[in-house]
């Protein structure tokens, strides 16, 4: 028998048809590739004990999807890249659909929590608020280049303190193929130095100083190599690279976007 009671888990489950989660290219569809979007929303509540004021665990997905030319390898391979986190499906080879995604992430992540907190809070009634937890994915399609799709991930997660965070999820999608883009794909083999030389060169226009010392001292880099992420977006005149907020700068810092051009990425651009 469960030491705690579930006040309230609530499943709210629905497929909009050609439609996004977040607006963008969602409602459009192409006679070249034969692509709609559709999405699976799913909502569910949990709280700890029977008290109603007590603390909870919030969790909503909004998971947009593709219908058609290569839609089973492009759900599959969106799934397994890392835009829920904790990334559940990177392990197994069991092929799932973006419904069963949903589901599946929903109910473990609800019940790790009650696994996770519930002893904490029943030792802790005092501090209930502390062990408040909320996960909310959006998602959308955006194309800002005629041979890519870039799939938008939208997350925001708080498992008690000061704040949550929030970050965005950039993944390319070949559009012939079906497969999401890596730098590799995109580079010649030895792209890194010279990529990441562009990079300190696009944030240094960005802040309007003169070097990666005075990046530095904007907490930029501050103690680590200079990279670049495997969060971008291609464009039709260059590449934007996200770094999401506290990944190489202060929290204050927020989510930083390094926008690189394709005269300055031509050397090292895949012909």
């Amino acid at each position: 028998m469960r030491k705690y009671t579930i006040f309230a888990l609530t499943f709210i489950m629905g497929v909009l048809i050609c439609a996004s989660c977040n607006g963008g290219a969602a409602d459009k569809g192409t006679d070249k590739d034969s692509i709609v979007f559709d999405s699976v929303k799913v909502d569910s509540v949990l709280a700890l004990g029977e008290d109603t004021a007590g603390p909870r665990c919030h969790v909503s997905l909004c998971l947009t999807y593709f219908k058609g030319k290569n839609a089973d390898r492009i759900n599959d391979s969106i799934i397994r890249s890392g835009i829920l986190s904790p990334d559940y499906f990177s392990i197994t080879p069991q092929k799932i659909t973006p419904q069963e995604a949903a589901d599946s992430f929903v109910t473990r992540y609800v019940t790790e929590y009650e696994r996770d907190y519930g002893e904490l809070y029943k030792a802790d009634k005092m501090h209930g608020a502390s062990y408040n937890c909320e996960y909310i994915l959006k998602t959308h399609v955006i194309q800002e280049n005629d041979k890519y799709y870039t799939y938008i991930a939208n997350i925001y997660n708080y498992g008690g303190g000061a704040h949550g965070s929030s970050i965005v999820v950039a993944r390319n999608i070949d559009i012939k193929t079906g497969k999401i883009v890596s730098l590799k794909d995109m580079f010649v083999p030895g792209y890194e130095h010279e990529l990441n030389e562009l990079i300190v060169k696009a944030l240094c226009e960005k802040y309007e100083v003169a070097d990666l010392k005075a990046l530095n001292d904007k907490t930029i880099f501050l103690g680590i190599d200079v990279y670049a992420p495997d969060n971008f977006i291609i464009e039709d005149d260059g590449i934007t690279f996200i770094y999401s907020s506290d990944e190489i700068a202060s929290h204050a810092e927020g989510e930083i976007r390094a926008e690189v051009g394709n005269k300055d990425l031509e050397r090292i651009l895949r012909k």
